[in-house]
């Protein structure tokens, strides 16, 4: 266990929870995780799960950050915060992290440094800009563009 805050604890997944953890993303309608490619963290409020979130690794400069979801009844006690946290410290700092957030998220991605892509001049990867507009074709909700 990595962070812990009123009780929040996050920690790595374990290979046997991604069964659960892709049954959850598909009730959202997320991509579903690879264990293999990606780290992903799971919150826990007591013994019970409150949310989750993943750095996915896309190549050897490149890193996204996503599949934040906090369950409805746990909203508002900074899980979401703790998780991105974590994520962040596990994660390469010199690579470059994208996110694709809703765009009502995007005040909270920026305290954590996230900037909108147009700010910098780096060449968006195949797999981020295909994803990103897949995101904005499938969500009812815009998605935006943020790297660090």
């Amino acid at each position: 266990m990595i962070s812990q805050d009123q009780n929040i604890t996050i920690q790595k997944a374990e290979k046997s929870q991604i069964q659960w953890i892709n049954d959850v993303y598909q009730q959202i309608g997320f991509i579903a995780s690879n264990y293999d490619t990606e780290y992903i963290a799971i919150a826990n409020k007591g013994t019970v799960a409150c949310g989750l979130g993943r750095i996915t690794h896309i190549d050897q400069e490149n890193l996204e950050l996503g599949g934040m979801y906090v369950f409805e009844e746990f909203r508002g006690m900074g899980i979401a915060n703790e998780i991105v946290k974590h994520l962040l410290t596990q994660s390469d700092q010199t690579k470059k992290i994208w996110c694709l957030p809703f765009s009502h998220l995007a005040n909270f991605y920026w305290q954590f440094g996230f900037k909108n892509h147009e700010e910098y001049n780096f060449e968006i990867p195949k797999k981020v800009l295909s994803k990103y507009k897949w995101c904005n074709d499938t969500y009812n909700d815009k998605v935006l563009l943020l790297v660090k």
